[in-house]
């Protein structure tokens, strides 16, 4: 009995140790658990804005990458490569460095987030540069081709406007606002609006997409300024570049 006890006393040490060891590991998965949930909630909204971003890439609209994407970018490298040489979460915790990967992750989303709806609304301005239904209707008599033209854009204007409330889940939806920008140029095109040949193209032409400085001639000119018109019109240089 007593020549086993030194064999005992070992193997009761081993098992407190063991259990020791697994107590810590228990405590570490804790800590990891924890700052995976601090990271959950900043890190899928930054997926979401940079999916949202990609839509807009992927359908040829451009939109740039702010500088803050890039900073929440080399930050988590930066702590990935410390917690690959000590896996452990006073690795991460260390410092400051975990409080500002959340805050960069977080600024990081709002930017990408506002830079594409920039765009998206920009993208608006160049597919179509028609008036609104309000200002079409304001400048048309309303006969019988009219009335029939101005409804038919009136409810295209108000389903190519509803398009832009939110930015675009997938491609399809894009191609689809496309082809509704082309049915309002076409629709625009059937007013009447029984003016002056020089004005006639004017009007056309910026319901078309958008009318050179060659058509502002001086009939034009006044015939803006005796309906109230002119400051409804502005210059901007051509390409979408130049409004982004």
């Amino acid at each position: 009995m007593s020549a086993s006890l030194p064999a005992r006393a070992k193997s009761l040490r081993d098992r407190l140790l063991a259990l020791d060891h697994l107590a810590a590991n228990v405590k570490e998965t804790g800590l990891l658990a924890d700052l995976r949930s601090d990271l959950a909630a900043p890190a899928a909204e930054l997926s979401r804005a940079l999916d949202q971003r990609g839509v807009l890439i992927q359908s040829g609209i451009t939109s740039s990458a702010p500088a803050t994407l890039d900073a929440a970018r080399k930050r988590a490298a930066t702590l990935l490569e410390k917690f690959a040489a000590d896996r452990k979460a006073a690795t991460l915790t260390k410092g400051v460095g975990w409080a500002n990967l959340i805050r960069d992750i977080t600024t990081a989303s709002t930017d990408v987030s506002g830079a594409a709806s920039k765009s998206w609304k920009a993208f608006r301005q160049d597919i179509f540069t028609g008036e609104a239904p309000a200002v079409v209707k304001g400048r048309i008599a309303f006969t019988p081709g009219n009335s029939a033209a101005f409804q038919r854009y009136d409810k295209l204007h108000q389903a190519f406007r509803a398009e832009f409330d939110r930015l675009p889940p997938d491609r399809a939806t894009v191609d689809r606002i496309r082809a509704l920008a082309a049915e309002l140029t076409e629709a625009a095109a059937d007013f009447d609006y029984d003016v002056s040949p020089d004005v006639k193209r004017f009007l056309e032409a910026v319901q078309s997409g958008g009318a050179t400085l060659d058509l502002l001639t001086e009939a034009v000119t006044t015939w803006l300024k005796d309906n109230g018109a002119l400051a409804s019109y502005r210059i901007v240089p051509r390409g979408a570049d130049a409004r982004r």
